[in-house]
């Protein structure tokens, strides 16, 4: 799968529901409207990859306001997926482009984003924190592009600027088209993604309490809640093993590599995991 290549496709058995995209390994992101389609109480996928390969997926979390979904690809580390693209905030006036194309279409997006985030009532009168983009291609229709990934090159261009090179970051997820005003059967140049990191806010899955509760080390060993925490009478846990603090600080590095973690929310994480070991080491309190 190449560097650019995260999206997947989402089927029911030979059945294109619609697309979505890895934002991390283990989860993929899609509008939750492209599952409209899906069998009767049915919450398990085929999840298609660019390569051709397909994993299975489980329906894990859904924001029906915000007509978004979250699909857990199913033993998700035995499958060596390449780490997620990075995620950012949208830029207006940055250039953006799709990388996936629908069954039978051949025909990739782009534009440009003309607006900040804003709030946005889409058809179910739910609100999402919305992305404005003009498109280039001329379709008549975008059906089938709901899910997939919206990139720029916005961060792209500031590492080359000093001469690193970066994979281009995700910054919103196609949602609607939007209907040309002057002829309601035809949709305009102007589609609306949803920010990816308000996204991903809205989801408990990404929340810092149950991230570290699906740290993989044993639960006698998995690092205690943070001080703030434990002056709120929760002050009964194991402190953490030099083994458990290395793999949560491992597991740490990871998230903010796939941008589930903001490099200040693993800083943090770091400072916390750090203390409480120096803690146990110490076999004492320790300040501050």
């Amino acid at each position: 799968m190449r560097e650019t290549q995260y999206w997947v496709r989402i089927c029911e058995g030979e059945r294109c529901l619609g697309a979505g995209f890895l934002i991390t390994r283990a989860f993929v992101l899609t509008a939750l409207h492209c599952l409209r389609w899906r069998s009767a109480g049915n919450s398990r996928f085929d999840l298609e990859l660019p390569d051709g390969r397909r994993l299975a997926g489980q329906l894990c979390e859904e924001i029906k306001d915000a007509d978004l979904a979250l699909i857990a690809v199913e033993d998700a580390e035995s499958h060596g997926l390449a780490p997620a693209a990075p995620t950012d905030w949208p830029r207006p006036e940055v250039g953006w482009r799709g990388t996936y194309c629908p069954p039978s279409e051949e025909t990739r997006l782009s534009g440009r984003v003309t607006h900040e985030t804003v709030d946005y009532r889409n058809a179910a009168d739910g609100v999402f924190k919305a992305v404005q983009l003009t498109v280039d291609q001329q379709l008549g229709t975008y059906d089938g592009y709901s899910g997939s990934p919206v990139d720029t090159a916005g961060a792209q261009a500031r590492h080359e600027q000093h001469g690193q090179t970066a994979p281009r970051p995700v910054v919103g997820i196609l949602m609607e088209e939007r209907l040309d005003r002057a002829d309601a059967s035809r949709v305009s140049n102007v589609l609306i993604a949803a920010s990816v990191l308000h996204a991903m806010d809205r989801f408990t899955q990404f929340s810092i309490g149950h991230l570290r509760n699906q740290v993989s080390v044993p639960e006698s060993h998995r690092p205690a809640p943070p001080a703030a925490q434990a002056q709120q009478g929760d002050e009964e846990h194991t402190t953490p093993s030099l083994t458990s603090t290395d793999l949560y600080l491992r597991q740490l590095q990871r998230w903010e590599e796939e941008g589930v973690l903001s490099q200040e929310e693993a800083t943090e994480e770091r400072r916390w995991a750090l203390r409480l070991l120096r803690r146990r080491l110490a076999q004492g309190p320790v300040d501050g």
